[in-house]
């Protein structure tokens, strides 16, 4: 190590507090981001399905060590899934003609989103569930993040009944997302043949009104993930505009016409605040 040979070769202490001292800032912050690299390696690992255990005994390390310079400080974000340390997904399935309930692409790319977002809180996903018909799903739980369209779950049609300013509706066209308040009604694009979709995203009250569940589902399957993805993106003003309150927003997502990748999403409508004058507007 150059550094280190400099500081040992130098004859004044002054200097040699001077060279320490820049070593050490260099060395702290290179240890740093091999700690955010590795931390994102466990964590991507972690995605696919490997444990800790997996991870330490194929990589030839400790899995003590592992667990401990892995491991992803909590922060105040997290209240938005959880007041505890885990979380429940549970998504929508749909029926393939054998009978057997399969989940949409783009709903296990919005678990994986999903679940990234909610390590980087420092929070863990206890269990995946998978909603089937007639869609009965137990809202009263806590850290509870839901993915599933009121098409699939009268359950779910009801409870966003009650939300005074966003919801969804369905009409001889099909189905799609309203302003309550003004009446607008925003139809999916892919109705019409363009690669994009609609979604209606929020933190709402269980029905024992003992806290909240978050929620998120759009016109189409693609919407879910675009949900998700804008929750990623946009955690942190979600937090400070709301902290552990009821809000809810639509949101608009776009994908690659010829991948069918989702590649973006933002602000359909202002985020609504239950109680609260004001919303954030469209953020870019």
């Amino acid at each position: 190590m150059q550094e280190l040979e400099a500081v040992r070769a130098a004859t004044d202490p002054l200097d040699r507090v001077r060279l320490a001292t820049e070593a050490l800032a260099g060395y702290q912050e290179a240890i740093a981001d091999l700690g955010r690299i590795r931390r994102d390696a466990v964590d991507y690992l972690r995605s696919q399905g490997m444990t800790l255990s997996d991870i330490a005994d194929q990589a030839g390390v400790s899995r003590a060590r592992l667990s401990q310079l892995s491991t992803t400080k909590r922060t105040p974000e997290r209240i938005i899934f959880s007041e505890g340390s885990t979380i429940t997904i549970a998504v929508d399935t749909k029926q393939e003609e054998s009978g057997r309930p399969v989940v949409h692409q783009e709903h296990t790319a919005a678990i994986e989103i999903l679940t990234r977002t909610a390590r980087k809180v420092g929070l863990e996903v206890n269990e995946t569930e998978y909603i089937v018909s007639p869609g009965l799903i137990d809202l009263n739980r806590e850290g509870l993040v839901v993915v599933c369209g009121p098409r699939r779950s009268p359950l779910i049609a009801q409870m966003l009944a009650a939300d005074e300013r966003y919801g969804f509706g369905k009409d001889d066209q099909g189905w799609y997302l309203m302003d309550k308040s003004s009446g607008e009604q925003y139809r999916s694009p892919e109705d019409s043949g363009k690669p994009g979709d609609y979604a209606y995203l929020g933190r709402l009250p269980r029905p024992d009104g003992r806290g909240f569940w978050l929620y998120m589902a759009g016109i189409h399957a693609p919407g879910g993930q675009g949900a998700a993805m804008f929750l990623e993106k946009e955690l942190s003003d979600l937090y400070r505009d709301a902290k552990a309150g009821r809000w809810s927003c639509l949101v608009k997502c776009q994908w690659d016409s010829t991948t069918g990748q989702v590649q973006n999403a933002e602000l359909l409508t202002p985020i609504h605040h239950v109680g609260r004058p004001g919303a954030r507007s469209r953020r870019k």
